[in-house]
């Protein structure tokens, strides 16, 4: 092999004359050839330079360190092969992945919302009571509780309950249903609170007694007398049902259960469901309600009952099925209806739940499977750059590779253009081909000149910007790129109260940019701006909130519930979701109170408002106006958009602009920018040239990274506003309309500060 390398040590792959006869050696060698050109395909490898020269890559998986190892280099010829196919396989299977990854995260809000079902039951399953107590009563058998009862007997000053378990002991019985695990265990039964509204207040008369004590004491009495009536035993459970005590309500339906005749156990049954309902045992209610449908008259009671046990159990289907038995009992029932449209509801919710879940489900073993693949990936890269030549060495190659065209630059085949700093321009000797880096030195070249005649390089992004000799004293509007003037610098430059401040914020330096917005701001850091009564003449409301320093007691923030129903149209329940889940202080908008108020702190501000609210002396909807402005400040979404709800309802409709704008200014704060975009839109059409409103309709845009379209918008507003009198004195003395100025003159004047790709057209002077 040693003389095989003698003949074509440098030269693979190489040419060889096969009509020439070899010896052994030879044809092997020409086999080895034929191998490496038929796998190397030198497509990888090999480039070919603009003046016609092939070379190889700088940075080629085939510079080995071992060049002369002809398995090696053939090995990796494949391994490059294989990577690209598998970094194929890779990205069609991550493009799989993100088309049919379920991103919906707003599924259940939106099923309540929309969903027909939640609709009619206007609150969901979980918030219902579906403990509701119900029981069969003794007046519905045709028993007066008056003949078992003695109401006229005097009462001591110590009353005694009524204790089943002392009163008799019952032996152990299964048609007492004492086998169920709930009445096993009744000694630790405990129940949730009891509503005072739940209808087993009604169950027992108040002819007995003034108290519930009082009844307690006449049927506790009375058992003693008869301890063998079911009538008593029920009033009795009635009573332990009422002081929520459920294991000394078990003592006496227990007994009431034994002693009622077949007809009447049903009023016993029922009884024991809810007690087991209301202590967690649902299952065993069911059973104790099923039993006392085979016996009962009063079909809407056991119904309903069942329909509630099988909710909570979650038997979806029976539980409708029973809710509808019982409005077939009792027709237009409002609370039956409704929980049966909350398990309807329910029912389709956790069943799009479990297919998003089996969803999620598939993606998460498709991310595995992906993760799989990506380390098997890595593991060939590393195998591959193990063989590699080392990056310095690669590095020395491209240096002597650059030394070498330099050298070639000097003899003729480029032309140098020295860097005109005043004007920045290019000055080249001669109409050819001109290429630069875009880098520091060249960010700022608006112009390449050829000799005598001016040339504009279209592919170079002109920017506008303040020359390094203009000062800031001698303020100068430049022109822009198409040249005509600059509707910013001839709104705000040309105030009389033009300062050096105003001259840095019209015409930014570009290290200042980079220093204030290393980035785009998010849209909670966005500028904000409020609309004040006081722009559309109606006194000084600010003045009436704020004008005494006397000081108020304090109180609580100003409140501006309830909400008025319905909830305004542009405004809907549906908004409150996103607002509740975070708190989001507005510096902006407590910057504006601040202005307002003469420095007063939030907690004096809160209190004047909640005091104005008290007296009544100015009209409701501007105070609930200035409460608006107070809890965005304090960063409570929520709260302010009730305020603003109230605003909308008793506000002059040609004053609903302000409200508007205002709420539109704080679903922007917390990312709704859709929703804030379609409120100015409606603003804007009440009033069509009110700043606030289209800078604010600006900021949507930048919200949703069109910077584009924010830098368009904002350039026809100024434009115009130059074109109307009105419209120039709006702008020109909007002092909030110049918060956003310097971020926006950033992004016009310096866009590869913000990797933006949307560059304006050059054109000639």
């Amino acid at each position: 092999m040693a003389d095989i390398w003698k003949l074509c040590p440098e030269s693979l792959p190489c040419r060889v004359n096969l009509t020439q006869k070899t010896s052994y050696q030879g044809k092997l060698f020409v086999f080895l050839c034929m191998l490496i050109v038929d796998s190397g395909g030198a497509t990888t490898h090999w480039v070919v330079t603009e003046d016609g020269k092939i070379q190889q890559q700088v940075d080629s998986p085939l510079n080995l360190k071992h060049p002369h190892d002809v398995v090696i280099f053939m090995r990796q010829e494949t391994r490059v092969n294989y990577l690209k196919t598998l970094e194929k396989q890779l990205v069609a299977q991550k493009i799989h992945i993100e088309e049919n990854e379920d991103r919906d995260t707003g599924l259940e809000q939106r099923h309540y919302k929309e969903d027909s079902d939640c609709l009619m039951a206007k609150v969901p399953l979980g918030d219902l009571d579906l403990y509701d107590g119900t029981y069969i009563s003794l007046e519905s058998k045709d028993i007066s509780p008056e003949d078992y009862v003695d109401s006229q007997s005097a009462l001591p000053p110590d009353l005694e309950k009524p204790d089943c378990a002392k009163v008799i002991e019952l032996p152990y019985s299964i048609h007492a249903f004492q086998h169920l695990r709930g009445i096993q265990e009744r000694a630790n039964l405990t129940s949730p609170l009891l509503s005072k509204d739940d209808p087993i207040f009604s169950s027992l008369s108040k002819k007995f007694g003034r108290t519930i004590d009082e009844v307690g004491h006449r049927i506790h009495q009375s058992l003693l007398k008869n301890s063998s009536s079911w009538v008593l035993y029920n009033m009795a459970s009635f009573y332990w049902r009422m002081k929520n005590e459920p294991q000394r309500a078990v003592d006496c339906v227990v007994r009431a259960l034994h002693f009622s005749p077949r007809q009447h156990k049903d009023v016993a049954l029922i009884n024991m469901a809810n007690i087991l309902h209301r202590a967690h045992f649902s299952a065993d209610a069911a059973i104790l309600a099923h039993a006392a449908l085979d016996l009962t008259s009063d079909l809407f009671t056991t119904h309903y009952t069942l329909g509630n046990i099988y909710a909570m159990l979650g038997e979806y289907n029976h539980s409708v099925l029973c809710y509808e038995q019982a409005l077939q009992a009792q027709p237009g029932f409002e609370q039956a209806l409704r929980s049966k449209h909350a398990v309807l509801c329910q029912q389709k919710l956790e069943q799009r739940l479990e297919a998003q879940h089996r969803s999620l489900q598939r993606t998460l073993n498709e991310l595995k499977e992906y993760q799989k693949q990506h380390d098997h990936y890595l593991r060939q890269q590393e195998a591959l750059e193990k063989h590699k030549l080392l990056q310095e060495e690669q590095i020395l190659r491209n240096i002597i590779h650059e030394t070498q065209m330099a050298k070639e630059a000097q003899l003729g085949n480029h032309q140098m253009c020295p860097l005109g700093q005043q004007h920045r321009r290019l000055y080249c000797p001669f109409d050819l081909p001109v290429r630069y880096h875009r880098g520091d030195l060249f960010e700022h070249v608006h112009h390449v000149q050829f000799g005598e005649a001016m040339s504009v390089a279209s592919s170079v992004a002109l920017v506008s910007e303040r020359s390094s000799n203009q000062t800031a004293s001698s303020p100068q509007l430049r022109p822009t790129v198409s040249g005509d003037q600059d509707p910013a610098a001839a709104l705000w430059g040309s105030h009389q109260d033009h300062t050096q401040d105003t001259q840095r914020m019209l015409w930014p330096q570009r290290s200042d940019c980079a220093h204030k917005y290393p980035s785009i701001p998010p849209a909670h850091l966005l500028p904000t701006y409020y609309l004040s009564p006081e722009t559309q003449g109606l006194g000084s409301v600010a003045a009436l909130l704020y004008g005494s320093n006397d000081p108020f007691p304090a109180d609580s923030p100003p409140d501006c519930s309830p909400v008025p129903q319905p909830y305004p149209a542009f405004l809907p329940a549906s908004l409150d979701w996103p607002l509740e889940e975070k708190e989001l202080p507005d510096s902006f908008a407590f910057q504006m109170l601040q202005l307002r108020s003469g420095g007063f702190t939030l907690e004096q501000v809160g209190d004047r408002i909640a005091q104005a609210m008290k007296e009544a002396t100015i009209p409701d909807w501007l105070v609930h106006f200035e409460a608006a402005l107070f809890w965005q400040a304090k960063g409570n979404g929520s709260r302010a958009l009730q305020c603003l709800r109230h605003v909308l309802n008793s506000a002059p409709p040609s004053h609903h602009h302000l409200a508007l704008t205002n709420a539109a200014n704080l679903l922007l704060h917390y990312g709704l920018s859709p929703h804030a975009q379609m409120l100015l839109d409606h603003s804007l059409a009440l009033n069509t040239s009110e700043p606030h409103a289209l800078l604010s309709l600006v900021n949507v845009h930048l919200a949703q990274s069109n910077v584009t379209g924010a830098l368009g918008l904002f350039r026809h507003v100024l434009e115009t506003a130059l074109s109307s009198s009105s419209c120039f004195s709006s702008f020109a003395g909007c002092e909030q309309c110049r918060t956003s100025l310097p971020l926006l003159r950033c992004l016009q004047f310096y866009p590869s500060l913000y990797n933006l790709s949307h560059r304006q057209p050059c054109s000639r002077k």
